[in-house]
Parts: structure tokens; C-alpha cells; sequence
């Protein structure tokens, strides 16, 4: 008596997500064929284990089941059960960290004729780490510091150091430090607390250390009256034996220099400082603040001298640059507007460096489809000259991570990596990190699986390349369980052993936001 097809498979991610395969197969028993987990085994580091189970068969003749793994989708596979077994569940030892498997199941009967293959489900295995979240710092209401909307930056010694947008004792926002204690908890220490005057107001970027153990940085208000709120600084803090000195490098006027600097400067080797202002520039024209700049700002004797070299005019070239500049090999600088372009949905841009100054041009023009819309974060680029980042909207509507590939011709073509359902994770606010084997991890803001916080609490994702130019998308982290944080908006940052450390703006213990690290 032949046996029949299986009907229909499901799988679970490593998580728990349940997750239905198409191509339901008519001739087979019933097997309902499930991934329960992909976990680290505690005492051993390398370890993983698969955990496969399945529904039972209806068919009396059935004496038991054999499982096949493949490396590839759609096989071929191999079988990894020696015997043909009774039970409806396997544990696969043999697994290891990076790769992704493929299984399905067979059902054999008394006199060894086996059936169909059952529907395929699959297993992506993480490199190594739990993937568990350390809370190691919760920012407290009062006089502490609250909001961090920046990711971190660590020092030669392992402290890390970041900014939250309000709080602190003028509630203008702080710089802080953090740091590891041999029990495993982590002491804050306010370095700054801003005043909302000349010195500056509510940073939102990230900070970067110099060769001395300096520290740079932008407020988007402070600084010169000419605006409301302040026009905005670039700060220098300097450590001391006193503890830490603040000193303003450049206050924005609002006018052709620039307004509202929003993102991290980039320091080169000269000691120069690059950055964007989201406003200022051609004040007036397309945009009433000002469509926004680049700008460079060189030391000298009697102090810092700012200098634009690109004023946006708010059409096809784009408008409001939100994130920070990338330098490749050749001194060509890199961003994105999030604004601008023919569709009015943003762009990537590029500067170069000739004998008549800086000139910019258009690598993408986000068009707000498939392609994505509003690139609010930072651009990283590989060692083959890609530039890879995130837009905020576009692809499903709750935006994409991307890929811009250079060509033959000197221009760039875009590829969408990833494209995000809201379900876990949607709206991609900060830039991505990418660690030595060319995985690439990121946040995003919203995302509905934990539904407690406003549009979806967050998401912490990672995308690893695989054979055929293809990548495996896998949440890492779901924010918002209880007193984690969420609403992660900076970028995050790795360390020498693949842990991750970054921000979220809300939530923590007291609900004013926390640094967390992801075990990994």
C-alpha cells in the first residue's frame, strides 16, 4: 500500500516565531514536521543543537521516520539517522555555528519502503553566544540622564561613552561614561550636563574619540540665539584631573553655515572634523531653514575654522541630511539625505575632492517603493567598495536594509537585502555594523511582536551572507519584555569578542532609557 504525501509543514525559528511553509504535498501521511530550536549548550561554547519534531502518522503500517539534512534549500539531503526511528522528534548535534541547514522527514514502513519527502523547514544557526540581552545600565528620572537616542563609542579600556538627548541637571541633555566593574556591574558617571546656552543643547549624535583621549561631538540646539532653541555646536570635551572640560568648537548661526547638526562628526587623519546640518544652508529657497550642508571644520592656532562644502538645494540632489559621513580609501565622502531626490523620498550622495573644490554627486534616488524611502541612518562601506545602510520606509512599507554596488561605468546600482513586515521588526532609524565575516547587524525602532510600546517596541536583526549572492535575515533581539528598553535609534557598535552594545531611547528599569549589550 503506498504511502502518502505529507500535507503541510511548519517550522520554528530559533526563537519560537511560528513560521508556515508553502507547497503543501498531497500524498503522504499527515506529518506535521516542526523546528522547536536552535540553542548554545552551556558548557561547551562551539556547541549547538537542533531540535526537530513532528506529528505522529496516521497510517498503521508506519514502524518509524528517517530525517535528511541538506546544506542547500531543496536538498540534495543526506540522512543523518542511522536507524530508522520510532520516536516523532530528533535532536541534531552535529551542527555548526553560521551555517543554516535544511531538513525534512520521511515515513517508512514495515518492509522498508519509505515515502515521499515531507515539506522542508530550515535552521539558521547563530555563530556563537546565546544571544541574550545584558542590561548594564538603566537611566534613572531626576537629574540622570535620560534618552539616549545615540549609539556608543568605546574607549581604549572597554568604558563606553554616549549622550542622551535630555536629562541631566539643566534637563538638556548629558555625556556619560560607563563602566564594567569586576562583579560584572556597570558604574555611570555624568561627564557633562549641557545648559541649553552657548554651550549647547540636546545632543542626538554619537561621540569619537581622538588619538589624545578627546572627545567630539554636536548639539542640534544651543549655541548661537540666532535661532529658536539655539542654531547648534560641535564640542570638544578634554579630560583632566578635574574631571572633564567642555569647550565649543563652532556655534551654528542658521544662516549659509548651517543649522541643527544632527549626526556624528567624522575625524580624520589630520585632525579635521566632517559633518551635516539637517537645516541652514539656502535658507529661503526650497526649503524655508535651509535644506541643509556639509561641512568641515579645520584647528588652527586661534581656534576652529567651519567651512561648507556642499549646500543642498533640496531637489534632485536631496535635502536634510540626518546621518553622518563615511570616508572611502580615496577621500570621498559619503551620506544620505533623507529628504529631496525627484520623489521627494531621499538620496545617497557622494563628494569628492578635485582642484575646484568639492563636488556632489547622486549614487540612488529612493523613489519610496520597493527601494526603500527616507535613509535616516549612517552608511558603512566594505572592503570592495559597497556601501550598505537602512531607510526608515519603502519595501513593505516598513523599510529595507540595502546594498549600493558600484559598476564598470563609475556609477552604483542599489539591491534591497532585506524588507521589512512590522512583524517583529519594522522602521530602521540607525545605521549597521558589520563584523569580520561579513555579517551585518542593525535596529530597528518599531516592530509589533512586542505590542506594550507605541507602533511596536524594536528589534535587534542580523543579515549573513550566503552561497548565491543571497542573505539570512534572523531577529536577534525582541525589545520591550519587561524592563528591557526600547525604541533602539543609534547605531550599534561590537566588540573584540562579536558582542554588540548599543541604546534605547525608552524603557529600562525607570523607563528613561538603557545601554544594553547582546551576547552573541
Amino acid at each position: 500500500m503506498a504511502l502518502q504525501s505529507p500535507v503541510r509543514a511548519q517550522a520554528r525559528s530559533k526563537r519560537g516565531d511560528l513560521v508556515r511553509f508553502p507547497k503543501p504535498q498531497p500524498k503522504f501521511i499527515a506529518c506535521l514536521f516542526t523546528f522547536l530550536s536552535s540553542f548554545l549548550l552551556p558548557a561547551l561554547a562551539s556547541a549547538h543543537t537542533v531540535n526537530l519534531s513532528w506529528d505522529a502518522s496516521t497510517s498503521k503500517q508506519v514502524v518509524g521516520y528517517n530525517v535528511f539534512r541538506g546544506a542547500n534549500t531543496g536538498g540534495p539531503y543526506t540522512q543523518i539517522n542511522s536507524t530508522v526511528d520510532p520516536n516523532i522528534t530528533y535532536t541534531d548535534s552535529s551542527v555548526q555555528g553560521g551555517n543554516t541547514y535544511y531538513y525534512v522527514t520521511t515515513a517508512v514502513n514495515a518492509d522498508g519502503t519509505q515515502s515521499e519527502y515531507s515539506n522542508q523547514t530550515e535552521a539558521v544557526i547563530p555563530r556563537g553566544g546565546t544571544g541574550s540581552e545584558n542590561a548594564l545600565y538603566s537611566f534613572a528620572a531626576g537629574s540622570d540622564p535620560q534618552h539616549p537616542y545615540a549609539g556608543l563609542v568605546f574607549d581604549k579600556a572597554g568604558n563606553l561613552y554616549g549622550t542622551t538627548e535630555s536629562g541631566g541637571n539643566n534637563s538638556q541633555g548629558t555625556v556619560f561614561e560607563i563602566s564594567p566593574n569586576t562583579n560584572g556591574v556597570w558604574t555611570e558617571t555624568v561627564l557633562y550636563n549641557f545648559t541649553g546656552s552657548t554651550d549647547g543643547g540636546q545632543p542626538y549624535a554619537s561621540l569619537v574619540f581622538d588619538a589624545a583621549g578627546n572627545l567630539y561631538g554636536t548639539t542640534s540646539y544651543g549655541g548661537n540665539s540666532n535661532c529658536s532653541l539655539g542654531c547648534g555646536t560641535v564640542f570638544k570635551l578634554t579630560p583632566g584631573s578635574g574631571g572633564w572640560t567642555e569647550s565649543v568648537l563652532y556655534a551654528f548661526t542658521g544662516g549659509n553655515d548651517g543649522r541643527q547638526p544632527s549626526a556624528r562628526v567624522l575625524l580624520d587623519s589630520a585632525g579635521n572634523l566632517y559633518g551635516t546640518t539637517l537645516l541652514g544652508g539656502n535658507v529661503g529657497s526650497v526649503c524655508s531653514s535651509g535644506c541643509g550642508t556639509v561641512f568641515k571644520l579645520t584647528p588652527g592656532s586661534s581656534g576652529w575654522t567651519e567651512s561648507v562644502l556642499y549646500t543642498f538645494e533640496g531637489g534632485a540632489d536631496g535635502s536634510s541630511p540626518y546621518a553622518a559621513l563615511t570616508f572611502d580609501a580615496s577621500g570621498n565622502l559619503y551620506g544620505t539625505a533623507y529628504a529631496g531626490g525627484t520623489s521627494g523620498d531621499g538620496t545617497i550622495f557622494k563628494l569628492t575632492l578635485g582642484s575646484s573644490g568639492w563636488t556632489q554627486s547622486v549614487l540612488h534616488t529612493f523613489s519610496g517603493g520597493s527601494d526603500g524611502k527616507y535613509p535616516y541612518g549612517d552608511l558603512i562601506l566594505d572592503a570592495a567598495g559597497n556601501l550598505y545602510g537602512t531607510a526608515f520606509q519603502g519595501g513593505a512599507g516598513y523599510g529595507v536594509v540595502f546594498e549600493l554596488l558600484p559598476n564598470s561605468k563609475g556609477g552604483f546600482r542599489e539591491r534591497v537585502l532585506h524588507a521589512f513586515y512590522n512583524t517583529p521588526a519594522g522602521n530602521p532609524v540607525a545605521g549597521l555594523v558589520m563584523d569580520a565575516a561579513g555579517d551585518l547587524y542593525g535596529t530597528t525602532m518599531l516592530g509589533v511582536t512586542e505590542t506594550s510600546c507605541g507602533g511596536g517596541c524594536g528589534a535587534l536583526f542580523e543579515l549573513s551572507p550566503v552561497t548565491g549572492g543571497r542573505w539570512t535575515y534572523k531577529v536577534v533581539h525582541d525589545f520591550g519584555r519587561g524592563a528591557d528598553g526600547y525604541h533602539p535609534t543609534g547605531d550599534l557598535i561590537l566588540d573584540s569578542a562579536g558582542n554588540l552594545y548599543g541604546t534605547t531611547q525608552a524603557g529600562g528599569a525607570d523607563g528613561s532609557g538603557m545601554v544594553f549589550q547582546i551576547k552573541n
